[in-house]
């Protein structure tokens, strides 16, 4: 995994989420170099969202299909709310009828191209809001074929912390791991890949870090794959260009298809896991100064495409489940790339239900990407980092996303060994202060830190699976430990050649196609003497 050797195939999100690692240069952005784009190209004139009046059914439109996003949950009574509620509760009543609220609208005949899109005035006045749905979540073109990825086991183990000697696994898949992405929807580590190699990867990585290698292997949670991403080509006007693979998945999709996924991977938990916990690894996100989600106070003031997310986020909360969630990369030049994207950048900040007190603990966490070489990767968005990061090259792909699995898969390992933890509490033993893998660098944004009187930021802390289990022995003392607690330092690899950077040009909008437009891979290495 030299990358002197290696031309690396990226993962370029709708925000950029993967990219091609570059030598780390100063960012500089002014006002006369930053493109606005057309966010409205980005969103269908032929599926819109509505949120009805509480209580109501989605009523009809002429003309559109209409039904509602989530599976609908038992009516419920008026009563006392229950949107404030920490995580480990079930949802109450309140939460269940703000899901019962979302409809989707659909033009009644997808040959037929739309001459007037609908409008929100023609709405009926049972819906308090209808937004379109928004292609914001885009991946990878499909550059890769088929071929199992395999990882280099010996670097692998010294980046991400694994110890040498196998885990000492003593309760067989206590946790499900699952990946919500490209990959199609099942139960266990994908043998097969999708039309997108990016879930693929991601749910294989994970293997690496959760299971001991042989045949004899225990893995310490069940991996699974739930498709979020099924759309192949969109088109905003058309529907009939339209592709969508439920079967094969896609390399993006809409923020529907989220909402729908969060929703879905929690009840089918709930439903048919005998695993105790859950964890999420959304490796994908949306600008929310494009799209909204970052500056509205209360949650009634977002699109509803974003209150959708949002809901279905508290819905995973009120059970207790782990989300882990990349913080993003910079999109293509000139595009604007400062600052955390969403969903991840509501760890720092988040719109609330009006009365209801701050959370004592995030909805999800960001998480961040370092190269081999223990540097930002340099498709880091300025502004951006969150107080972990982890690891986040393979030969496939370079970013948050990847270092998201990474962190994913080491918080799974603790909430194996030590059930009797929830979720905020197995983020506390990742966040632990451990001095030799702090890095020189503040937090840009962490949980609390939008608030007048935060504290000074935390130093930004590498992720080690070993240090990480080290560290939850230390404070949780149990025979469940699975390691001895030597861990091996970091080491850069010898030979690590730094990559020149390609300032590529053209579209800023990302989330519309498949990205790259172009394979920039080949631009990306460059000899020393270039930079």
């Amino acid at each position: 995994m030299r990358r002197l050797h290696l031309v690396w195939i990226t993962s370029w999100l709708a925000i950029g989420l993967s990219a091609c690692t570059t030598l780390r240069l100063p960012y500089q952005e002014t006002r006369s170099n930053l493109t606005k784009p057309d966010t409205a190209k980005a969103c269908a004139e032929w599926r819109w969202i509505g949120i009805s009046q509480p209580e109501a059914r989605c009523p009809e439109i002429r003309g559109w299909t209409v039904r509602p996003l989530f599976p609908q949950l038992a009516p419920v009574q008026q009563g006392k709310g229950n949107y404030c509620a920490e995580q480990g509760n079930t949802p109450g009543p309140d939460l269940i009828r703000e899901l019962n609220r979302f409809c989707v609208y659909e033009i009644g005949d997808p040959k037929q191209r739309l001459r007037e899109p609908l409008s929100p005035l023609a709405a009926d006045a049972e819906l308090v809001r209808l937004d379109r749905d928004c292609a914001a979540l885009s991946l990878a073109e499909k550059y890769l074929d088929a071929k199992e990825w395999k990882a280099d086991e010996r670097e692998l183990i010294a980046q991400i912390g694994k110890p040498e000697t196998p885990l000492k696994i003593h309760q067989q898949q206590g946790v499900r791991l699952a990946f919500l992405d490209t990959q199609p929807t099942g139960v266990g580590v994908p043998e097969i890949q999708g039309n997108s190699p990016h879930g693929y990867t991601l749910a294989r990585l994970a293997r690496e870090l959760v299971c001991t290698p042989g045949p004899d292997e225990r893995c310490a949670a069940q991996i699974t794959t739930r498709l979020a991403l099924p759309l192949l080509t969109f088109d905003p006007k058309n529907p009939s260009k339209n592709q969508i693979a439920p079967t094969r998945g896609g390399y993006f999709g809409m923020q529907s298809d989220l909402a729908q996924a969060i929703r879905d991977e929690v009840d089918s938990w709930r439903k048919e896991s005998p695993q105790q916990h859950l964890v999420l690894n959304l490796s994908m996100a949306w600008d929310g100064n494009l799209f909204g989600g970052l500056n509205e106070e209360q949650i009634g003031d977002l699109r509803a495409g974003t209150q959708a997310v949002y809901r279905a986020l508290q819905y995973a909360a009120s059970f207790d489940v782990l989300v882990l969630a990349a913080a993003g990369n910079q999109k293509r030049e000139p595009c604007a790339n400062y600052g955390p994207l969403l969903p991840a950048a509501w760890e720092r900040s988040a719109p609330r239900e009006e009365g209801c007190k701050p959370r004592n603990a995030p909805l999800l966490y960001a998480v961040g990407g370092l190269g081999a070489d223990g540097e930002y990767l340099s498709n880091a968005r300025p502004g951006g980092m969150p107080r972990r990061v982890a690891y986040g090259e393979t030969p496939v792909f370079a970013g948050s996303s990847v270092a998201t699995a990474v962190a994913s898969s080491i918080a799974a390992v603790v909430w194996n060994s030590f059930p009797d933890l929830d979720a905020r509490r197995v983020m506390d033993i990742l966040d632990t202060r451990v001095q030799e893998n702090e890095l020189p660098y503040t937090a840009d944004f962490w949980f609390g830190s939008d608030l007048p009187s935060a504290v000074p930021g935390p130093k930004v802390q590498r992720l080690s699976l070993c240090a990480v289990l080290k560290e939850a022995c230390k404070t949780h003392a149990s025979s469940s430990c699975p390691i001895s607690l030597r861990c091996r330092p970091f080491e850069k690899p010898e030979g690590l050649a730094p990559y020149g950077r390609t300032a590529e040009k053209g579209s800023c909008q990302p989330w519309l196609f498949p990205q790259p437009e172009q394979d920039p891979c080949p631009a990306c290495i460059k000899p020393p003497a270039l930079q």
